[in-house]
């Protein structure tokens, strides 16, 4: 049975005390240790780096799982508390690459501490945010409530990998392998900071899908060169890839972005009541100008939606996106060719209930049908999406500690744009309620000048010790 007391206020304190001194230095010792998922540097110091920290929670068990690239951290915290459920604590230790670093204010890997406008003082270093802060601040907040009460209220087990930015290989077979000892838990608390550049605080309950695949036209059987690059002069007489592939593109979306593929949206999932009530509480608090001005830098959202239609469209709509196109001379000063081939880079984010494999056949049919049977299809990822129900103790116990926050307008993502591994915990044989809340303001992830608001590091250990609190006084008010 979960020991109950008043002890946030006391845990606060703490936190309070120890942040600047012994928490703040933790945090960056851990972005300074690159671990770049994508080349391999450094990723097997920074795995035992994050088991030392583990280990130094008195967490048993810990060990590295390798299985396809980065190994996996798996280490569980015994609760003291006779019968304490199980929460699963997923995190990452990999980063994606700092360049360019000329546009770096400061090294990348120096964890150093500098005014940001107009935040004031912030983290600035390559994984603060995506999400190395919120990893250490986590263990920062376990280590702070097991001192200060004398026990931890829950068993934790400890999963954090090292190739989230690459596709997440090795946790597939992790959780498969571990599936039956996982499905008996309470559910997944995901840690990150979710908290906008006003301030607002957010929850998420799942996320899109994504399917990243390339698509390559090469000179053959319908024209176009088929060895090398040939004069320009030869654009008379030859075919050119890059304008087959542009033409196959143009068959794929219409002028108004309305995806032309057979069957693209049959799968799309209509909004329940949840969905609906959760889109509709965002609408109520959409900051627009903060979108507009602090997020994307442009002028207008597309077709000029306001309000609820454009939330509506990026929680709930599928997209066709072209991430990038090349083939032919891109170099400096002139260069006249008919290239021999042309590549572009295209992501769909996948919404309830599409699937990554059966979307792709049907683009695959798609360009067969239009007359490019010839345009190769190169899968690079296939992730589907993730969407929980808000009534789990973990939604509820991470929307009341947000409610409790002190910070106004704060909301619940029924679904997020972005995409993820969270499917390989909440899709069967698993099964799992995973959820996404905790303070902190941050931001450029994946860019340069990476940072995190020194004020909201220390918020996030205290957001992240509410949750806890929260959770165990659900769960013994259930019992």
């Amino acid at each position: 049975m979960i020991r109950m007391e008043n002890w946030l206020p006391k845990i606060y304190d703490e936190i309070e005390k120890r942040f600047e001194e012994e928490h703040l230095p933790k945090v960056l010792s851990l972005v300074r240790q690159p671990s770049i998922a994508g080349t391999g540097e450094g990723i097997e110091e920074c795995a035992q780096m994050v088991l030392d920290m583990l280990n130094d929670l008195g967490c048993e068990e810990g060990h590295l799982e390798h299985y396809v690239y980065s190994p996996v951290v798996s280490a569980k915290l015994k609760s003291e508390v006779e019968d304490a459920p199980t929460l699963v604590i997923y995190g990452m230790y990999d980063v994606q690459p700092p360049e360019p670093l000329e546009e770096w204010r400061v090294p990348p890997y120096e964890g150093a501490i500098i005014d940001v406008e107009p935040y004031g003082e912030c983290v600035v270093a390559r994984g603060i945010a995506n999400s190395k802060g919120p990893l250490v601040c986590f263990f920062n907040t376990v280590k702070v409530i097991k001192e200060t009460l004398g026990y931890f209220p829950l068993n934790l087990w400890f999963v954090i990998e090292g190739e989230e930015e690459m596709g997440s290989e090795s946790l597939a077979p992790f959780t498969k392998n571990h599936a039956d000892e996982l499905s008996k838990c309470l559910g997944v608390y995901l840690l990150s900071a979710r908290q906008d550049e006003n301030g607002k605080p957010f929850t998420t309950l799942g996320n899109k899908g994504i399917l990243y695949f390339e698509m390559e036209a090469r000179g053959g059987e319908w024209g176009g060169p088929q060895k090398l690059d040939i004069h320009g002069s030869n654009a008379a007489w030859v075919s050119n890839p890059i304008w087959r592939l542009v033409n196959a593109l143009d068959t794929m979306r219409d002028e108004n972005d309305h995806i032309l593929i057979e069957g693209f949206y049959d799968d799309v999932a209509p909004l329940n009541e949840m969905d609906e009530f959760y889109t509709d509480r965002m609408a109520e608090v959409f900051d627009e100008d903060m979108y507009l001005n602090k997020r994307l830098y442009t002028s207008r959202f597309l077709h000029d939606k306001r309000g609820r239609d454009a939330q509506h469209a990026l929680l709930w709509e599928p997209t066709l996106n072209i991430d990038g196109i090349w083939g032919g001379y891109t170099g400096p000063a002139t260069k006249t060719i008919v290239p021999y081939h042309a590549t572009c880079k295209v992501d769909v984010r996948l919404v309830p209930n599409m699937r990554p494999e059966e979307t792709l056949a049907k683009i695959r049919k798609h360009l067969d049908d239009h007359g490019y049977s010839d345009i190769e299809l190169i899968t690079r990822q296939g992730t589907p999406y993730s969407k929980v129900d808000a009534g789990s103790a973990i939604a509820r116990a991470c929307i009341s500690a947000m409610e409790q926050s002190g910070y106004p307008e704060n909301t619940v993502w029924p679904i997020f744009p972005g995409s993820g591994p969270a499917y390989l915990f909440t899709d069967p044989p698993v099964s799992l309620p995973l959820v996404d809340y905790s303070l902190g303001i941050s931001g450029q992830i994946h860019a340069p000048n990476e940072y995190f608001t020194v004020k909201g590091l220390k918020e996030n250990e205290m957001s992240v010790a509410a949750v806890i609190w929260n959770l165990c006084r659900i769960l013994e008010e259930e019992a």
